[in-house]
């Protein structure tokens, strides 16, 4: 409904906005930011494709068991990705 669709449009300006701001820190250009709904492993590998990417680099949290060395979504990432996954143990991370 509008609600459900208002909760996800304000989702979207509050990750843009957030970012925008981890972007500037790093030099990351604007058109290298993206925001996307939907499942994560799934819209990362659509858009590997898309824009015919080599690599895909991203964070990862430790979980239990197998995803103790990926996390669950770089875990699903890695499993189908069209290229090369490159991931980053993210500082605070729980072990």
């Amino acid at each position: 409904g509008s609600l459900t669709r208002a909760m996800e449009e304000d989702a979207v300006a509050t990750a843009r906005t957030r970012l925008a701001e981890i972007c500037s820190e790093f030099g990351v250009a604007e058109d290298h930011q993206l925001v996307m709904i939907g499942r994560a492993a799934e819209r990362i590998h659509e858009l590997a494709t898309e824009r015919d990417v080599d690599t895909i680099v991203m964070g990862s949290h430790a979980g239990t068991g197998l995803r103790r060395l990926l996390g669950s979504t770089a875990n699903a990432v890695l499993h189908g990705s069209p290229v090369n996954v490159m991931t980053i143990r993210i500082n605070g991370a729980e072990s």
